[in-house]
């Protein structure tokens, strides 16, 4: 699940503590900003051009995963934004099981929570605090999911379903926002009509 732009640290320390690191796949636009460029090159990032349908991004992360490589996906493509980042109903895209059914490779089901009170979507860098007054961050890692690889949309709902048994009860819960928590979802800060 995607909650932040802490999401890939928090990510990258867990699989470091493992000895592990991992290929991100991330959106194209993160190497167009000098802000985060060489960060994501240096970091094998793999482009994936939203909205094309390429299959390129796929090919890539299968020849990483052939080279024993580990490779990271955040199923949601985007953190959610408005009301959406509220849902306890995750909206995963297909691209993991069928990764997952193309080279056999298991799927490791991680849940965040709160990363978003370190680095909100509206704020340019995260906010710094004293060890003992930053907000809790947590990650959990479950079992591999056992997928049947007989249909994308139900093996998307299995590796959906393992995330959200890593997470607290309180992501489960349907609840109303306050209007400071959904400005927080959005990269300017600003509710736009109709949310």
């Amino acid at each position: 699940n995607h909650r932040s732009y802490l999401d890939p640290l928090v990510i990258g320390y867990a699989l470091a503590a493992r000895g592990r690191p991992g290929r991100f796949l991330g959106k194209s636009e993160l190497f167009e900003s000098r802000g985060s460029k060489e960060l994501v090159e240096a970091m094998g990032t793999i482009p994936v051009f939203r909205g094309t349908g390429s299959d390129e991004p796929l090919a890539q992360a299968a020849a990483a995963l052939e080279a024993d490589e580990l490779v990271v996906i955040l199923p949601e493509g985007t953190i959610p934004r408005g009301s959406a980042f509220f849902e306890p109903e995750l909206d995963f895209k297909p691209g993991t099981a069928r990764l997952a059914a193309q080279t056999g490779a298991p799927v490791i089901p991680m849940g965040l929570w709160g990363t978003e009170a370190v680095w909100p979507r509206n704020a340019r860098v995260p906010a710094v605090a004293l060890p003992w007054e930053q907000p809790p961050v947590s990650i959990a890692i479950g079992p591999a999911v056992k997928l049947k690889h007989k249909s994308e949309k139900a093996d998307t709902r299995r590796i959906r379903d393992a995330v959200v048994d890593q997470l607290p009860p309180e992501a489960r819960e349907q609840r109303i926002p306050t209007d400071a928590e959904l400005a927080a979802t959005y990269p300017d800060g600003k509710i736009p009509d109709g949310d």
